[in-house]
């Protein structure tokens, strides 16, 4: 169930019966006691930009905390993170270990990606508790300049959707056969077809209504015949209007009393716009005017005399109007206003209509899903109510007001922001210079906490960009005060977060957001219940497993396990198995691409045995948050960085510090596959049929077993007992099966029918390259999958292998020095990224420094650090570096 839907719940569910006899201490015990049962997670990342180009790499440092104190998390010790494409497909998946909420890693952006919106998706086990609700999931643009090398605009035009293709240099893409596919949200395909671009680069799709949000896929050859995809999201409509909705405060609005109306105006796209809103009375006269930010948000008071709709005239910032009604009012009810404008307490008003003014107990509740604040009430005997909790009891971050009536019911739910300064991390940053020129060392140095803190170590880290090659404003972006404070508690898309939080904090803004995207009628369906978590969190990588007799479903008891790892038989681990035939392997440890066998035998030393391993599973992938932030024509949209990127990766080319990226044409191959042909899919490391003997399975067909097969066929190879033997000085051959190193003596078990190939290693140029295992020969055995021909019935007996996935291996980002003497330079250095430091830790005197050089280029650097310390306190700074 979902948790976070559940956490909300508790102040507004009757537990079951006899509940609505409880009092409201006894309420707020069961709501602790649930809270502490299930504590929230969360994930932010740091990441060093938000758009790239295919090529480029993404740097990242991740940081886990744990509610909205966001002391830094010891549930998890893992973390998964993400690269989702824009046709909603996992790209990138890496594991990365996490050490008191702490853990760093990387994600290079191939050659082949498809330029559009990608996603990166970050969380733990323990989060898959909450649906993704608290997921880091943030949008990023990735433009291709090293494969694709094709522009496109796109637009919705008398019922047709038009797409103009041509190459960087502007030449129309013309005469080009183009392959085009739509496909639902849902996935389903709703057309297909060809089409062949004019001599303008030009081609037309008919649009439908039902094709609104759906994906257009395209399929082409571009200049150079590499095949080229591109995907563009569909409009809403054929008719593109600017809308307006209206949100009153607390969820309702109440006749014969002051209300607040918030108003969010949007472009087709989703997006705010900025307006100007006009509400009338019934009799005509202006009761509320509203100008909304840039962001198409804003809010007023008003009152309201009757229960009759109200009607509002809006006119847009590009001069288009509309008409609108609002809600229609309540005579009987409650409604609330807010007042978070002082600095020192928290207010709220909550107004009572005539007939529920009966003197029964109103609650005004401060929390966090689930974690109880402040509390207090007061008798239903007026038309207004006056709450105030002191801010200085409060945590920074959203919080939930909610109103319960005598019995504990729900009446009300407001989030509301709070900010205090004095809860932030003290974070004062300088650099040796304000002003540089190229190949410059930098330095910068920075001081957390205050001399009275206990203790003023503090993780941070820091990113250096070149905004002057940046196309979108880097201090728009997301960050960990938007992240932590504000996304994660907040259902749908915020257009440029980084917003509420560049200079002064925009506590007007952020309420305003709330009002129309962070209020949710209230569900007392379900009931509070506490109940085991579907997702454990996860403390190291594990393999778990369950070993059945051979054959069957019933478990093998007490069944002895062996984990190997192939690279290393020597470094094996055993375990035994439980009554019920179930076995785990834990504080396992290791990189990715490690392969591993398994081993079972029961009670008796017999392998009559099957070992199931489930595949591990990863989140469903739903619709994006962030949808309206998603972009067609990355590659024409983000040009200069494109061709930006192509000029620095050329001089990486030239210096061998990148490998050049290789268009190949599609050919039609007819000939057929020439036989004694050693597998594709061969293990052997010095490539597919490199070796001193191959044997294929027509080779194999009328033996009745493998050894008999080979038993005299293999040259400088012979067989004692089944296994096979060099002749140069008898030593046991290495077998290696699918990749796996096995025992020799697992020849006698393999039926000839299932292997696609054999070869023979004996000489050391090809056996230098697996060393000691290398030095009486190896065999190496393909079998055969589905499209080689039917697998027959074989399964080994007792013996598996396994693939998990293992922790990414942290790469390092390249740091040129320019000092007399340094080998560590760029010949051309056109770097965007100036510099990444993901792991600055202050010292017992909250100090700490960096340095960095600049590029060739000049240009404004912004230097972003940000952080927190071990009470939760979150710092972030920006400094900038004017390059000549």
């Amino acid at each position: 169930m979902n948790m976070k839907r559940l956490l909300l719940l508790c102040f507004f569910t009757l537990a079951i019966a006899g509940t609505k006899a409880q009092d409201l201490q006894s309420l707020l015990a069961k709501i602790n006691a649930y809270h502490d049962s299930r504590p929230i997670e969360k994930l932010y990342l740091h990441i060093d930009k938000y758009s790239y180009t295919a090529g480029e790499t993404i740097w990242f440092k991740a940081y886990t905390t744990v509610g909205i104190d966001n002391l830094l998390s010891n549930i998890s010790n893992i973390a998964y993170v993400e690269l989702l494409s824009p046709k909603e497909e996992v790209v990138s998946s890496i594991r990365i270990p996490i050490l008191t909420g702490l853990g760093m890693g990387d994600i290079t952006l191939a050659d082949t990606l498809v330029e559009g919106t990608y996603r990166i998706r970050a969380f733990t086990n323990w989060m898959r508790n909450d649906s993704a609700i608290y997921f880091f999931n943030e949008n990023i643009q990735v433009s291709n300049g090293r494969l694709d090398n094709v522009l496109s605009r796109s637009y919705l035009d008398s019922g047709n959707y038009t797409i103009q293709l041509q190459d960087i240099q502007g030449t129309p893409l013309a005469e080009e056969v183009v392959r085009y596919e739509i496909i639902s949200p849902g996935g389903r395909n709703l057309r297909k077809g060809r089409v062949k671009t004019t001599d303008q680069g030009q081609l037309e799709i008919p649009f439908k209504n039902d094709y609104a949000e759906a994906k257009l896929s395209i399929h082409f050859m571009n200049r150079a015949k590499a095949p080229v995809e591109k995907i563009f999201k569909l409009p809403k409509a054929t008719v593109l209007e600017n809308s307006m909705q209206f949100f009153p405060e607390g969820g309702n609005l109440l006749a014969n009393a002051i209300n607040r109306v918030a108003v969010k105006a949007l472009k087709p796209d989703g997006l705010g716009i900025k307006s100007h809103t006009t509400i009338l009375t019934t009799t005509g006269d202006t009761a509320a005017t509203i100008e909304t930010n840039i962001l198409g948000m804003g809010s007023a008071p008003l009152f309201i005399q009757n229960t009759e709709p109200m009607v509002a005239y809006t006119t847009f910032d590009d001069g288009t109007t509309i008409k609108s009604e609002l809600p229609a009012p309540l005579s009987s009810g409650y409604n609330i206003q807010m007042n978070n404008g002082n600095s020192d307490k928290l207010f709220a008003q909550v107004n009572v209509s005539t007939d529920k003014q009966d003197g029964s107990q109103i609650y005004f509740v401060a929390q966090y899903m689930g974690s109880v604040y402040y509390a207090s009430k007061q008798p239903a005997s007026k038309s207004e109510l006056i709450f105030s909790v002191p801010k200085t009891d409060l945590p920074n971050g959203v919080l939930t007001i909610s109103i319960l009536n005598s019995q504990l019911e729900p009446l009300i739910e407001r989030p509301v922001f709070v900010y205090n300064e004095k809860k932030t991390l003290p974070l004062i940053t300088n650099v040796d210079t304000p002003t540089s020129t190229k190949r410059k060392k930098i330095t910068v140095s920075l001081e957390t906490g205050d001399p009275t803190d206990t203790i003023r170590t503090s993780v941070l880290s820091a990113s250096v960009v070149n905004t002057s090659k940046l196309k979108d404003n880097p201090k728009m972006a997301p960050n960990i005060l938007s992240s932590l404070l504000l996304s994660t508690d907040i259902k749908g898309y915020i257009e440029n977060p980084g917003y509420y939080f560049y200079g002064e904090i925009k506590t007007s803004d952020i309420d305003n957001l709330l009002l129309t995207q962070g209020w949710r009628k209230i569900d007392i369906t379900a009931p509070l219940e506490i109940v085991e978590p579907a997702f454990f969190p996860e403390k190291s990588i594990s393999i778990k497993g369950q070993a059945r007799k051979l054959g069957r479903k019933a478990p093998a008891p007490k069944a002895n396990m062996v984990l190997v790892p192939t690279h290393n038989f020597m470094e094996f681990i055993d375990t035994v198995a439980n009554e019920e035939g179930y076995f785990e392997f834990d504080n396992l440890f290791f990189p990715d691409s490690i392969k591993f066998l398994i081993t079972a035998k029961d009670e008796k030393g017999r392998n009559n045995i099957d070992i199931i391993v489930p595949a591990e599973t990863s989140p469903v992938i739903g619709p994006n948050k962030n949808a309206p932030g998603e972009q067609n024509n990355v590659n024409a949209t983000f040009i200069d960085e494109l061709l930006h990127s192509k000029k620095y990766f050329s001089g990486l080319e030239a210096q061998g510090l990148m490998e050049k990226s290789i268009a190949i044409e599609e050919v039609i191959v007819t000939a057929q596959r020439p036989r004694h042909k050693a597998s594709e899919r061969s293990a052997n490391l010095n490539g597919p049929g490199n070796a001193d003997q191959v044997i294929s399975a027509e080779d194999l067909e009328m033996c009745t077993t493998l050894e008999m097969c080979l038993n005299g066929r293999l040259m400088g190879v012979m067989f004692r007992n089944g296994i096979p033997h060099t002749t140069r000085g008898g030593g046991e051959m290495q077998v290696i099966l699918d990749g796996m190193y096995v025992e020799s003596d697992m020849l006698s078990m393999i039926n000839p029918m299932d292997v696609q190939s054999v070869e023979v290693l004996r000489n050391v140029n090809y056996t230098a390259i697996y060393g000691s295992y290398g030095g009486n020969g190896l065999i190496i055995i393909t079998s055969k999958t589905g499209a080689d021909a039917m697998r027959s019935s074989y399964i080994p007996k007792g013996i598996a292998t396994v693939q998990p996935k293992g922790f990414h291996i942290q790469k390092s980002i390249y740091k040129p020095v320019y000092e007399p003497g340094s080998e560590t330079v760029l010949k051309q250095d056109l770097r965007t990224t100036i510099h990444w430091e993901p792991n600055i830790i202050t010292n017992e005197e909250g100090k700490a420094t960096f340095d960095f050089y600049t590029s060739d280029e000049g240009g404004e650097y912004l230097i972003t650090i940000e952080g927190l310390d071990f009470n939760g306190r979150l710092g972030r700074k920006t400094l900038t570096v004017d390059v000549k």
